[in-house]
């Protein structure tokens, strides 16, 4: 697919082990110097999502493969979704390794499989060695010009911050980071593009059987990148009819055999959402809206506009191939402001083609103008500093010039991992009790809790709660509003037992930041029995009617 030789792939394996070791930095850190009190979760950013996806690993450890959405009272049934975690968590059992260090271990095999299809897409579109390498560098390292952003105008309360420092479908490197099934989605959407290319020249079966093979994973995992893989490739065709003015019928076939395979898969994930009212309610609330445009051209930054400069090569070259890159960039960015609920989402792995056009447009035109530049000579010919390092000079710095935005991640993130605050690291005394419960009720036994100790709960145990995540959480801000009254001294105890009666609340958990909440003191409430306590948290079961 693209004549990449062992020595380069051993290359591109070292540089990738190289990027995971860096990316596990400040989660060594975390694990380190976890003081007594205190217990490390795993996660540095998006904890929240994090747990959602221990959660659904949990379910897999307990031997179940329908899925459940535990961070809502509402009882209902489970679906064959969220398989990748789900079946994680099965790893994790047979294995007998905890589930968070499954999690990173699959987030460092996956991270490792992108990488090596990064290279491989790569070198699709680039022949020669060099440039190569620094899409590589690039896809591995680069990032936006956020950090200068929050330097010159810091974000205001209430604001946006720059979306390289939260939008982790945008970035190779900030994917290896946080979430395994990005990686692999990524990776697979890539295969399932270069296999399909590799088809359009060559139509071999094995090219169908990868693309096929790799748009089922990508559909497991992430069952909306179909919709980037059809968008993407079906404009391409049409391109490709205008150009040859001719029925592209090769590239038909290829298209129609990824286009369909996946469809069963697709039909299935409809039925069991719009079958299922909680999961309906699910759906309803995962909007992810993009940012406005400016939040994405100061998001890719300096990869952009070096972008740009090799889609004018591409354009004037009337290369058919890179062409797909260009047509790829274009329609994530129709498809991103689209009217979709999953608008963002749509950027992912849009940082590789950019990538791959920056490299392009650094050694088609800016290199070679900055090797014959006056500055270049006047070096040569009064310092005796060769054109040709003044060139590798200035390839450095701009490659440099797009790592500031993960540096800063890394650092912020090894700042968290030092000062051991939650919701990232765990009062061990919290964490007591929830293994209580753990261990003496079921996982329907819903629990009612401050919003970060729901959180925790089904990650830790398994067991579902009455509210817990943004978006898993059916009526969320409903939910959040009865909490927050609940906890209050001068909500009346009929409002109370209404809410516990009403939702099916089993177990009461009372630490530290449920009396953040408010006034409440559960000790003379009839409708509540101690079953538990310790030196900070406290454990009542709930004792009424349930509708």
């Amino acid at each position: 697919m693209g004549n990449v030789s062992p020595g380069e792939l051993a290359r591109a394996s070292l540089i990738a082990l190289i990027v995971l070791l860096v990316s596990s930095l400040p989660y060594i850190a975390g694990y380190v110097s976890s003081p007594p009190d205190r217990e490390f979760s795993g996660a540095l950013v998006n904890v929240v999502d994090y747990h959602s996806h221990l959660a659904k690993m949990q379910q897999g450890a307990r031997g179940e493969w329908r899925y459940r959405l535990l961070f809502t009272s509402e009882d209902h049934d489970g679906a064959y979704l969220q398989v990748f975690y789900v079946a994680l968590g099965h790893l994790a059992a047979r294995t007998g390794l905890p589930l968070v260090t499954t999690y990173h271990l699959a987030r460092l095999v996956s991270g490792f499989v992108l990488l090596l299809t990064t290279y491989l897409f790569s070198a699709f579109f680039l022949r020669r060695g060099a440039m190569r390498r620094v899409a590589y560098l690039l896809i591995c390292f680069s990032s936006g010009l956020g950090w200068l952003v929050l330097l010159v105008s810091p974000t205001k309360p209430g604001g946006i911050t720059p979306i390289d420092f939260w939008l982790n479908d945008a970035y190779t490197f900030f994917a290896l980071f946080t979430f395994p099934h990005f990686c692999l989605a990524t990776a697979a959407l890539l295969a399932t593009f270069l296999a399909t290319l590799a088809y359009f020249r060559h139509p071999r079966l094995r090219y169908l059987l990868v693309g096929g093979v790799s748009v089922l994973v990508m559909a497991v995992v992430h069952p909306f990148a179909v919709l980037i893989v059809d968008a993407v490739l079906a404009v391409y065709w049409l391109l490709l009819w205008g150009i040859r003015r001719r029925w592209p019928d090769r590239e038909a076939a290829g298209i129609a055999v990824t286009g369909l395979i996946p469809l069963p898969l697709l039909a299935y994930d409809y039925w069991a959402l719009q079958s299922n009212a909680v999961f309906r309610a699910w759906q309803a609330q995962n909007f992810t809206p993009s940012p406005p445009p400016g939040y994405y051209v100061l998001g890719y930054g300096l990869i952009l506009l070096l972008a740009c400069l090799g889609a004018v090569y591409v354009l004037l070259r009337r290369d058919q191939r890179g062409l797909f890159l260009i047509t790829w960039v274009i329609t994530v960015a129709v498809l991103a402001y689209s009217p979709l609920l999953l608008q963002r989402r749509m950027v992912e792995g849009l940082h590789v083609p950019l990538c791959i056009l920056a490299a392009l447009g650094l050694f088609r035109y800016v290199l070679p103008a900055v090797y014959r530049s006056p500055l270049a000579k006047w070096l040569a010919s009064t310092v005796h500093y060769p054109q040709q390092r003044f060139r590798l000079l200035v390839l450095n710095l701009l490659l440099a010039a797009t790592f500031p935005s993960n540096l800063f991640l890394l650092a912020s993130a090894g700042l968290v991992a030092w000062q051991h605050q939650p919701p990232f690291f765990y009062q061990r005394a919290e964490n007591e009790a929830i293994d209580w419960l753990g261990a003496h009720t079921r996982w329907t036994d819903t629990v009612l809790a401050a919003f970060p100790v729901s959180n925790r709960i089904p990650a830790r145990i398994g067991h579902r709660v009455f509210w817990g995540h943004w978006i898993e959480t059916v009526d969320y801000a409903g939910k959040k509003r009865l909490v927050e009254a609940f906890f209050q001294a001068e909500t009346d105890d009929a409002t109370r037992r209404e809410l516990l009666q009403t939702y099916g609340v089993a177990y009461l958990f009372y630490g530290p930041q449920e009396r953040a909440l408010g006034n409440f003191n559960p000790e003379d409430k009839p409708y509540l029995m101690k079953t538990f306590s310790n030196s900070e948290v406290s454990l009542y079961r709930v004792i009424v009617r349930h509708k």
